[in-house]
C-alpha cells in the first residue's frame, strides 16, 4: 500500500483532473493514505484541488520563453526558488512516491524527488510530449503515455507504459431525452455542441456567428458555450432563436455531451479523452498557439483512426458550416466516428494507474 503520495499537477484542468481521479482511487484503496498536491502559485489548482478535498502547497514557477526575453531571467530565479521550496515540502511530508502530470510545476518537484531517492512517475497525456516530460522521463521510475506513438519521441524506452489518460470523476452518459430537456431542447432534433474550453474560443465563436443561422435553419439546435468575453455579443446575435442555447460556461459538461449528436471544440487531451469516454463524434479545431503545437498533434492522432474530423483554426470561415451540415446529416458517419473514438478511452484508467503505483511502491520497499 501507499501511505503518503504527492501529486505535482497544475496550470490547467487537463493536468489537475486526471491527478485528482487517481488520488480518489488511491483513497478508495486505502482510506488512511496521506495525499498532498503541489501546484503553481496563482493558478486554477488553488481553487480545484481544495474544492476536491485535497491539501495543496504552491510554488512559484513559470515557463521559459523560446526566444530571447528578459522574462527568462525572472523564470530562472523562480526555478531556483521552486527547487528549494520543493525540497522543503518533500522532506517535511516524506512521500513514498511523487506523481507528475506534466506542466511546469512537475519539473522542479520530480527533479528534486529523484535526487532525494523518492520513487517518481510522470504522465504525458498529449501525443507529443512537452518539454518537462522530455526532461524528467529519462530518470523517472515510470513514464505513462496515453498514445502508443508518443514513445518514439522519448529517448529511454524501458520505463514507459501505455495507459489511457483518466477523465474527471462523475463523467457519465445520461439519457439523451433528459439531457436535451435540461437545455430546453428537443431530443428528436439534431443537437450541435460548440465550446472552446472554460474561457471560450474567439475564433470558433466568430466563425459560428457567420453561419449559425444557416445551421439552425437546417433544423439543427445548438448548445453554445461562449466563455465570458463573447457571451454578450453571441447572446444578442442569437436572441429570439429558441433552438440556440447560449451559455457562458457549462458546469455539467457530461450532460451536454449526452445531449449532442456532434461536437465542435478544441483538442486538449482532457477534452479528447472525455469525448472518447462518451463515444462522441467531434470536429476538432486545435488551438494554434498551444505549446509544441500539441493540440494539432492530438487531433491528428485521433483523426488518423477515422475517429474525428480536424479543421485548422485559420480555415474555420471556409469549412465550419459545410463540415457541420455534412456530418450532422450523416447518421452512419456520426456512428462510425463515435464508435472509433472509444478506442482511446478506458473508464478504468484511474484505477489501473493507482494499482500500478501501489505495485511500484511495494516493489521499492522489498
Amino acid at each position: 500500500m501507499i501511505n503518503r503520495i504527492i501529486f505535482a499537477a497544475g496550470g490547467t484542468g487537463g493536468h489537475i483532473y486526471p491527478a485528482i481521479a487517481i488520488a480518489d482511487e488511491l483513497k478508495r484503496m486505502n482510506e488512511k493514505i496521506e495525499i498532498k498536491f503541489i501546484g503553481a502559485k496563482g493558478k486554477i489548482e488553488e481553487r480545484i484541488v481544495p474544492g476536491s478535498g485535497y491539501k495543496l502547497d504552491t510554488i512559484e514557477i513559470s515557463g521559459f520563453k523560446r526566444s530571447l526575453s528578459l522574462k527568462n531571467i525572472s523564470a530562472a530565479f523562480k526555478l531556483k526558488k521552486a527547487l528549494s521550496d520543493s525540497k522543503k515540502i518533500l522532506i517535511d511530508f516524506k512521500p513514498e512516491l511523487v506523481f507528475g502530470t506534466g506542466g511546469y510545476v512537475s519539473g522542479p518537484v520530480l527533479r528534486t524527488a529523484g535526487k532525494l531517492g523518492i520513487t517518481t512517475v510522470i504522465e504525458e497525456g498529449n501525443y507529443y510530449p512537452g518539454v518537462t516530460v522530455k526532461l524528467i522521463a529519462p530518470k523517472a521510475d515510470k513514464v505513462i503515455v496515453n498514445f502508443k506513438g508518443t514513445k518514439k519521441f522519448l529517448k529511454r524506452q524501458d520505463n514507459i507504459i501505455t495507459l489511457s489518460y483518466p477523465v474527471r470523476a462523475g463523467m457519465k452518459r445520461t439519457d439523451r431525452t433528459e439531457a436535451a430537456g435540461m437545455f430546453g431542447l428537443d431530443h428528436k432534433k439534431k443537437i450541435l455542441l460548440v465550446f472552446g474550453g472554460s474561457q471560450g474560443a474567439r475564433s470558433i465563436n466568430t466563425a459560428l456567428l457567420k453561419c449559425f443561422e444557416n445551421i439552425s435553419g437546417a433544423g439543427v439546435q445548438i448548445i453554445w458555450q461562449t466563455g465570458e468575453s463573447d457571451f454578450e455579443s453571441v447572446t444578442n446575435a442569437a436572441s429570439g432563436n429558441k433552438d440556440i442555447k447560449v451559455l457562458r460556461y457549462i458546469n455539467n459538461i457530461g450532460t451536454a455531451y449526452s445531449a449532442s449528436d456532434l461536437i465542435v471544440c478544441r483538442s486538449g487531451i482532457s477534452t479528447i479523452m472525455e469525448l472518447a469516454a462518451f463515444g462522441s463524434a467531434a470536429v476538432f479545431v486545435p488551438y494554434p498557439r498551444a505549446s509544441e503545437n500539441h493540440q494539432e498533434k492530438n487531433a491528428r492522432a485521433v483523426a488518423d483512426k477515422q475517429a474525428a474530423v480536424v479543421i485548422a483554426d485559420n480555415e474555420l470561415d471556409l469549412k465550419l458550416e459545410s463540415t457541420i451540415l455534412e456530418l450532422i446529416s450523416d447518421e452512419n458517419k456520426l456512428e462510425e466516428m463515435g464508435s472509433s473514438i472509444k478506442q482511446f478511452a478506458d473508464i478504468e484508467a484511474a484505477g489501473k494507474i493507482a494499482q500500478m503505483l501501489v505495485e511500484l511502491v511495494n516493489k521499492s520497499k522489498n
